[in-house]
């Protein structure tokens, strides 16, 4: 079993719970039988308003996880929540932005590494989807379903995207604006096989075989 499948199937189990309890509202979000329902999931849980992009609370798991008082993140939770992520997974938070800014469908995975309230750094992996849209049909509220984890962390998308030389990005844009590989080759006044060389590496490091996957890449990242 890939190992974000059983996080789809316990945010899905909760997200139904609260559906068929009618606290699918953004006033039900920080209210005890909310929170009441996330509690009964073993997993680490937090509940973020992705329109204005802060925490609105989180599970009982999770609270003994990090150490705070309450489930409820107000005033200055939101800076010690920010100082529980480790500066090393800070793009897990680009990440975020840029998937409920596009309103991509689906699940958006990623990896972090968290304080704990004895000091230390752990290992998690996620897995956040909207939950509840504003008037405007926009992303609002969404869940993030995270479990600790002894796997090693791969670099990610953000980061692998980040990675690519100038060269390589002057190219990738030229891509997905639609011009061939003869046309780059031409209008960078480099030869066709420089241009070729530089879209296999470019594939490698982003993990992907086709244009299409670049294209959806490089739209997640572009901030509009």
């Amino acid at each position: 079993m890939d190992m974000y499948e059983e996080l789809y199937a316990e945010l899905d189990s909760v997200y139904s719970s609260l559906s068929d309890s009618e606290l699918l509202t953004v006033d039900s979000c920080q209210n005890s039988p909310f929170l009441d329902i996330i509690n009964r999931s073993p997993y680490y849980i937090t509940v973020h308003d992705v329109e204005f992009y802060r925490p609105l609370c989180i599970n009982e798991p999770m609270r003994q996880f990090y150490g705070f008082e309450g489930q409820v993140m107000k005033g200055m939770d939101y800076f010690y929540y920010l100082k529980t992520i480790h500066t090393s997974t800070y793009h897990a938070l680009i990440e975020s932005i840029s998937f409920f800014r596009k309103d991509t469908p689906g699940y958006l995975d990623l990896k972090y590494k968290l304080l704990d309230a004895t000091g230390e750094w752990r290992k998690t992996i996620g897995t956040s989807k909207t939950i509840i849209r504003n008037e405007r049909h926009r992303p609002k509220i969404a869940i993030t379903v995270m479990k600790e984890t002894k796997e090693h962390l791969d670099s990610s998308v953000y980061e692998n995207f980040m990675s690519l030389t100038e060269r390589e990005q002057e190219i990738v844009s030229l891509l997905v604006l639609g011009s061939t590989k003869k046309e780059i080759a031409h209008h960078l006044n480099i030869s066709f096989g420089t241009v070729v060389s530089h879209v296999k590496n470019v594939y490698k490091k982003l993990r992907i075989k086709k244009l299409t996957e670049l294209t959806q890449i490089v739209e997640l990242f572009t901030m509009k």
